[in-house]
């Protein structure tokens, strides 16, 4: 490490293991490894993990998204039982569900909840706000740059549905997970993220990565 900072090599992160991925800048957020590398998508086995989060049955992303953000940014920030502060966290995740038309018709946006409180997070005060644990699961992800609009994040959505289907892999459709990594006030170098549920799970045996898959060395 001190090698690195004195302008040497960067460590390589082991993505064939649980980590902290580089794109979250050193916040807290759920570790996963890499399972396998395709074109266009990585293959990811997610630990457990325990998220706040706030629901709205609304198809409004726009109008969604902001109060959602408000509503969880004000927990973190202390409106609890216990008025416990938070540190931020990443991505923030804004599931996104989907009806047969393609139009959204249910939208959930969560953080994930720091290690010192996964095991009791503090009681939300407002009544739209809750906590869920997710418990692990394989997830196809795949990346782009920019400030990410709605539009954005439907378009990489459906560059990933197509990837899976040229390469025959299941997922759980009418639903996608957009992740973002930064605070509105980076300019460059943004990280932005779909996420898909993989239907079915791969068994035990599976989840582990290929000889050829997770390289060892981190692409983002």
């Amino acid at each position: 490490m001190l090698n690195w900072l004195k302008g040497g090599e960067k460590p390589k992160v082991d993505t064939s293991e649980f980590h902290i991925p580089e794109s979250y800048r050193g916040s807290e957020g759920p570790r996963y490894k890499v399972l396998e590398y395709k074109d266009g998508y990585e293959v990811r086995l997610y630990e457990d993990s325990h998220w706040v989060k706030t629901r709205f049955e609304d198809g409004n992303l726009e109008n969604c998204s902001s109060t959602g953000f408000w509503r969880l940014f004000n927990y973190i920030r202390g409106e609890n039982e216990g008025e416990k502060k938070m540190a931020m966290t990443v991505p923030v995740h804004s599931q996104v569900e989907l009806d047969n038309e393609g139009k959204c018709k249910a939208f959930t946006m969560s953080f994930y909840t720091p290690a010192e409180f996964q095991a009791t997070p503090p009681v939300p005060k407002d009544k739209t706000v809750f906590h869920e644990k997710v418990d692990g699961c394989v997830m196809y992800a795949s990346s782009f740059s920019g400030f990410a609009k709605d539009k954005d994040w439907r378009e990489n959505e459906k560059k990933l549905t197509e990837a899976l289907e040229r390469d025959g892999k299941g997922y759980v459709k009418n639903m996608y997970i957009a992740a973002g990594h930064d605070p509105p006030f980076r300019l460059f170098g943004r990280h932005n993220e779909v996420l898909l549920v993989a239907d079915p799970q791969p068994s035990l045996a599976e989840k582990e990565p290929t000889k050829d898959g997770a390289s060892g060395e981190s692409t983002e």
